[in-house]
C-alpha cells in the first residue's frame, strides 16, 4: 500500500490582493489568470496590457481605479503590483524581476 501525504495544509486560501489608497482590490491569481496575463504583458501593446491588467482585477475594479487613463508610469506600478500579488512575492522582488 502506498504511503499518503497530506497536503490540505500546505495549500494557501488567502486571496491575492493590492491596496490603493483605502481600498483594497482581489486579483485573479489562478493558474489560468497569471498564463493569460504574462501572454497579454508579453505583446507590450498598450492594447494587450490593458487586457491583462483588466482580466487580473476585474472590469469594476478596473474602471474604479481608471486604468485606461493612468500614466504609463503609473501603469508601469500597477502591473507591477499585479505580478508581485498573482506570484506572492513583494513587490520590490517583482519590481526587480520585471527590470530583467
Amino acid at each position: 500500500m502506498s504511503k499518503v501525504i497530506n497536503i490540505t495544509d500546505k495549500f494557501s486560501t488567502e486571496q491575492a490582493s493590492i491596496q490603493i489608497g483605502k481600498k483594497v482590490y482581489p486579483v485573479d491569481n489562478s493558474v489560468e489568470a497569471v498564463l493569460r496575463f504574462e501572454e497579454l504583458a508579453q505583446d507590450a501593446s498598450a492594447k494587450s496590457l490593458l487586457f491583462a491588467i483588466e482580466g487580473a482585477l476585474g472590469n469594476k475594479a478596473y474602471e474604479e481605479i481608471g486604468v485606461a487613463k493612468m500614466s504609463v508610469a503609473n501603469l508601469k506600478v500597477l502591473m507591477t503590483a499585479l505580478l508581485a500579488a498573482m506570484q506572492e512575492l513583494s513587490y520590490e522582488e517583482a519590481d526587480a524581476r520585471f527590470r530583467q
